[in-house]
């Protein structure tokens, strides 16, 4: 079976000293080459580089070369490549919804794809052929005037798979294509790009840092490792690595469960809680609401981890955000037995509950150095009664990073980097709750282990509580003490962590059996 794409010899050095050295691999047609390796090894920057989507300014140096169908995609022209990406070449980014157009529908931004590369083609034909593709990934035509705020996670990244195959091309790069699904998603989306890697004869370039996908769906793979591949080869590579850098990633994945002693201690209470957004605005009419949580009860000991699980539009970040008491709610939330409808200036008392988001990057105001962002809140807080320098080494030191942090930008640092300063914003304030909104899900399995380590240090040093959202469910049997299972919005499932052994509800054997 011939190339379609025949890496040789390359070379990159950007500006800011990180290279790429000596890559050498070839993907044949219709196979599923995989790209593994931790955060900032070199992952992503390749996949840029096979469409030359790099800004030339940040090039220092670049040599080697990079066949498509025998053209080397080094010496081609802007108007050439132009005529090779998203034609021949599709690339899916990572984060679906910044990668769609907010302020345009679904039809006009898989339209637009369409009619690039066929420019005389009727409008007629472009409106069937962007209804076939939907039908294709599993939507309907219904979804065309939509926005991609109007769409769950899953459905996001299917419109961009239908935008990636609308022009039938040879290869489709996935980077991390399912990094913020659930675990049903997660299979859904995977078996749906095989299937149609099958169905068109389509090469998928699937980067990923998961472990357990690769090793199901990928016949080949290169392992990355600061700007080399350390190791390739078959799938069979995963079994005997030779390399001890594969070794570690492999091992990586096993987090040693943890037993701790919870306290009696209630400290955070919900009763009968209701939610709901504003679906649609009205000036001189009421507004129209969704309803988003039913009847939610839940109790938080002192010094517990509390798991949510659940899939994509269950209501997990709903949950998040009315314990933050930033969305409206109805019902009651008791922390240390005081109702939140009683605290005055919630302002204040916010410091007691932290949120750490899931994106460490966007989380992060990218014109704020980190000294600024973690001792913002102390400011607001404690305004001059500590000394904000001194705590602000204090933690990060906490946090395992030292004071030459203090300096830095967001886009300075790397994903565990960032996500350790969110973890010091939040502990700065001292509070008793961290609720952790799948605080690992956009890092590697090395860093992601650093991270739950580094969080269940801190727990019991500073005696935390936590609420933790994930779909990772290795995660929730190795840190958990309790969890809720959400489903439209409803507890439907709820127990200590033997419950995803031997649930008697048949959505909990479906969420586990759907593990990969």
């Amino acid at each position: 079976m011939n190339s379609v794409l025949v890496v040789r010899n390359f070379n990159l050095e950007l500006f800011g000293n990180f290279k790429l050295q000596n890559i050498n691999f070839s993907v044949k047609y219709g196979e599923v080459f995989g790209i593994i390796g931790e955060s900032g090894s070199g992952k992503t920057l390749i996949s840029q580089s096979m469409l030359q989507l790099l800004d030339k300014r940040f090039i220092k140096y670049m040599s080697g070369s990079i066949f498509f169908e025998n053209k080397n995609l080094l010496n081609l022209s802007d108007v050439e490549l132009n005529c090779i990406r998203g034609n021949n070449i599709s690339y899916i980014p990572q984060e679906p919804l910044s990668a769609l157009n907010p302020l345009h529908t679904i039809k006009k931004q898989i339209s637009e794809i369409i009619k690039i590369h066929n420019k005389t083609i009727a409008y007629k034909k472009i409106l069937q052929k962007s209804i076939e593709l939907l039908e294709l990934v599993g939507l309907d035509g219904s979804f065309l005037n939509r926005y991609p705020h109007q769409l769950s996670g899953g459905q996001r990244q299917r419109v961009l798979i239908a935008i990636a195959i609308a022009n039938r091309p040879k290869i489709i790069i996935a980077d991390e294509p399912t990094t913020a699904l659930d675990a049903n998603l997660q299979i859904q989306i995977l078996d749906l790009l095989v299937n149609l890697s099958v169905r068109f004869n389509i090469a998928i370039i699937l980067i990923t840092h998961n472990i357990k996908i690769i090793s199901k769906y990928a016949h080949n793979i290169a392992v990355f490792k600061d700007g080399e591949i350390v190791e390739s080869g078959d799938s069979g590579i995963l079994s005997l690595p030779k390399s001890e850098y594969l070794y570690n990633l492999l091992s990586s994945s096993n987090i040693n469960r943890v037993v701790r002693k919870t306290q009696n201690k209630n400290i955070l209470v919900v009763n009968s809680l209701y939610s709901k957004y504003i679906l649609t605005r009205k000036i001189l009419r009421k507004n129209i609401y969704q309803d988003i949580l039913f009847d939610i009860n839940l109790t938080l000991k002192q010094g517990e981890i509390l798991g949510v699980i659940g899939e994509s539009g269950s209501g997990k970040s709903t949950l998040c955000l009315s314990l933050m008491n930033l969305i409206d709610f109805d019902g009651d939330i008791l922390f240390n037995n005081m109702n939140y409808k009683d605290i005055g200036n919630f302002k204040q008392f916010r410091k007691n509950i932290q949120i750490i988001f899931q994106d460490p990057y966007s989380s992060l105001n990218p014109r704020h150095k980190v000294i600024d962002i973690i001792t913002e809140g102390v400011k607001i807080h404690y305004k001059n009664k500590i000394n904000i320098l001194q705590t602000a080494k204090e933690f990060l030191e906490l946090v395992g990073l030292d004071g030459s942090f203090l300096n830095r930008y967001p886009h300075q640092l790397s994903g565990g980097q960032r996500q350790r300063v969110a973890i010091a914003r939040a502990l700065i304030l001292r509070p008793q709750v961290l609720i952790l909104d799948e605080p690992t899900s956009a890092l590697d399995k090395v860093t992601q282990k650093q991270i739950l380590e580094l969080l269940l240090d801190l727990q019991n040093r500073f005696n935390l509580s936590y609420i933790l959202v994930t779909h990772d469910l290795d995660i929730i049997k190795c840190i958990c003490d309790y969890l809720i299972i959400l489903k439209d919005g409803k507890v439907i499932d709820r127990g200590n962590v033997s419950i995803l052994n031997n649930s008697k509800n048949e959505y909990t054997r479906v969420l586990v059996e759907s593990v990969l």
